[in-house]
This record gives structure tokens, C-alpha cells and sequence, in this order.
């Protein structure tokens, strides 16, 4: 991996793809690309797919592919992100099938939104060398008993020379990351307020448990005191907004609503008739001296219907403060949000090879931008 992928920038210390540290000078940016990327897909679900595809318009390579599901193993990764071609790269499992006989820059990680799970599989990455971006929504900010697994990852990523990233639309995006760059031009952020009101239809069956597709209202409210029912990483979008203003938190309340369907609904992963859950309504504040600086709102559907449900997809931001700055996201954002997610992680491929090793956050990669793909 030395020297094949670096970044150059004016005045700063910046790390070439094995970790080791280039000390440079030059008038502006310049990615220096000699050659393509190489991409291990780990997970080739809804998300993982949707990364294959993307991957297909920049200057990457996919060396290798792990999925546990014994309907992909075997088949060639084109036929199945439904690309129409094939890639030569087969689907293999277990992991050490492909890890320990394929040379890559960076692993494109999109298995679960849960640490406990993610973090074996992302510490056997790390073991061996290889750069991870993650779609794990627990790893993007961990908080409580995640906080330790994540310590250990950071020690061993920087031991190894690598990085790990997690990101996505939300986390990642919407309700933390885009909010943090509205605030670059307060004097002052005294509260904030963000709303989202999103079509969960593009996500795969592991988006769907968490949602509660199908479940009654009494199943769904059994499974949120367990915390596998609603969203994931609300809480974490919160504290990570907190921790980079300047916020200082001394309570996060979070409450979840099941949404029941009056109609049939229908997605490519789940059908789901009258009377059962189809999304969600869940909040989360932030407290400091018993007052709420901070308010996320999120509603995910499931096949929405604009009349029927009666509201309108999008993302809202609001930053109460000096001055106070609104930002509105329509369209397709909140309604392809699989898309996003994947452009997310994707994008921000380049980003994480030119960072310090460790576990990164949002704060610690350059500024967030669509990456072209293509050679310098």
C-alpha cells in the first residue's frame, strides 16, 4: 500500500496509505492517485450494493467481497449488486477466505448498526492492516458501554497504522454534520432543533427490524426497551453535536412511537398489512441545567403516502444563536436515502486515507465533498 495513494497539502502533515508520516509544501490540494483504489466489500446487502454500484464510476478496484448469506456466496459480486456484468470477484465467506489472501487500501464495512456485532469483524480488519469505513451507526459517536470497544480500536488502529471512519446519511450527515457546518458563521449556537422526516422503503432486512416493519404496536413497544427497536444513532448524533459545539450535556432523554399503517404497505424487503407498524416517531433531547438546547425529531415510513400520512419528506435544521441560521433538505435526500448512505461512505474513501491513523469522527477528516473518482 506505500506510496500509492497520498495527500499533499499546503503546510501540513499528512500520511500516505501506509501510515507513514510525509512532511510537504505545496501551493494547493492535489490527490495523487497512480493507481486504482482497492476495495474489499464487506456486506453486499441493500447498502453494500448500492457501494459496488457507486464504486463503479471511480478510480476503485473491488479485490474482494464477504457476505454471510449462503444465497450470495459463490456468485459473482456484479451479478449480485445487479450491476449487468460480471467483476471476476466472487462472494466469499468466512472472512479470512478473503482477508488473508487479498491485498487492499481500504474495507468498505456495511454489516450492522450495532457495535457489539461490528466490532470483531472490524477488529480482525484491523489486525490486519487494512483501513475500514463502517456504516455501523453505533461507532459513529459511542457512547456508554460502546465507549471501551471503541478506545480498544483506536489503540490497535493507531498501533497498526490504519484509520477507521463511521458515517452514513444519518449519522453522519443530516442531523449532525450538516448542522455543525451551518454554525461556522455564528458568533453563538444557543440551541438546536432538527427534524427529519424520511422514506425508509430503500433499506434491507436489517433496517427493517429496527423500524419494527410488521410488528404491532405491543411488539413494538417491547422490543424499544431492549434498544433494538427504532432508529439507531439518534443519540449518538446528539452527543457528538454536543461535544462539538461546546455543549455540555448532563441529561439525553430519547422516546419512540410506533406509526400503524390504516392501508397496505409495500417495500422490495417487507409487506405489511393494515393495522401493523410501518415506521416511527422518535425524539431525542439534550439537557443542560434542566433546560433542552438540543431536539432531534425523526419520522421513517415505510411506503409514504403524502396525504395519507400527512407530512412532507425532508430534513430541517434550525440553530438559535447569533445569528440564528435555518437549512432545508427536500427532495430526494430523504427519500433515497439508501443512495446516500452509500455515497457517503464511499466518498469519503479518500478522505480517510489522507487522515491520521486511529478511530476517526466527522471532525478529525477534511471537509466532506463528493469525491470525482477520477485520476489526477
Amino acid at each position: 500500500m506505500a506510496g500509492q495513494l497520498k495527500l499533499v497539502s499546503r503546510h501540513e502533515t499528512v500520511y500516505d496509505a501506509s501510515g507513514k508520516t510525509l512532511h510537504v509544501d505545496h501551493v494547493r490540494d492535489v490527490l495523487l492517485q497512480t493507481q486504482p483504489i482497492r476495495v474489499i466489500q464487506y456486506g453486499i446487502g441493500a447498502m453494500g450494493s448500492n457501494m459496488v454500484r457507486l464504486l463503479q464510476n471511480k478510480n476503485a478496484k473491488i479485490v474482494g467481497c464477504i457476505d454471510i448469506d449462503p444465497r450470495k456466496i459463490g456468485r459473482d459480486v456484479g451479478d449480485v449488486a445487479a450491476l449487468g456484468k460480471s467483476l471476476g470477484v466472487q462472494v466469499e465467506y468466512p472472512p479470512e477466505r478473503v482477508l488473508d489472501s487479498t491485498k487492499a487500501d481500504v474495507v468498505l464495512h456495511a454489516t450492522t448498526a450495532f457495535l457489539n456485532v461490528a466490532y470483531p469483524q472490524i477488529r480482525s480488519l484491523i489486525d490486519r492492516g487494512l483501513n475500514v469505513v463502517t456504516i455501523t451507526q453505533e461507532l459513529f459517536f459511542p457512547l456508554t458501554e460502546n465507549r471501551e470497544k471503541a478506545r480498544l480500536l483506536d489503540e490497535k488502529a493507531k498501533e497498526k497504522g490504519v484509520r477507521v471512519l463511521a458515517t452514513g446519511i444519518n449519522p453522519g450527515f443530516v442531523m449532525d454534520v450538516l448542522p455543525l457546518l451551518a454554525s461556522s458563521v455564528c458568533w453563538d449556537v444557543n440551541r438546536v432543533e432538527v427534524r427529519r422526516y424520511v422514506d425508509f422503503s430503500p433499506y434491507g432486512p436489517d433496517e427493517m427490524k429496527h423500524i419494527g416493519a410488521g410488528l404491532s404496536e405491543d411488539e413494538f413497544r417491547e422490543g424499544t426497551k431492549f434498544g433494538v427497536i427504532g432508529h439507531i444513532g439518534l443519540k449518538e448524533s446528539c452527543a457528538f453535536m454536543a461535544h462539538s459545539l461546546g455543549m455540555q450535556l448532563d441529561e439525553m432523554r430519547q422516546v419512540k412511537e410506533p406509526l400503524l399503517t390504516r392501508v397496505p404497505r409495500k417495500t422490495s424487503f417487507v409487506q405489511i398489512p393494515p393495522g401493523k407498524v410501518y415506521g416511527f416517531k422518535q425524539e431525542v433531547y439534550g439537557y443542560r441545567n434542566g433546560k433542552n438546547i438540543i431536539t432531534l425529531r425523526m419520522i421513517g415510513l415505510l411506503d409514504p403516502r403524502i396525504q395519507e400520512d400527512g407530512i412532507e419528506l425532508g430534513d430541517y435544521a434550525i440553530l438559535e444563536g447569533t445569528p440564528t441560521v435555518e437549512v432545508t433538505v427536500r427532495r430526494e435526500v430523504s427519500q433515497k436515502g439508501g443512495l446516500a448512505t452509500a455515497a457517503m461512505a464511499v466518498n469519503m474513501v479518500p478522505h480517510l486515507l489522507s487522515a491520521a491513523p486511529g478511530l476517526l469522527t466527522m471532525k478529525d477528516i477534511l471537509l466532506p465533498c463528493f469525491w470525482s473518482g477520477k485520476p489526477s
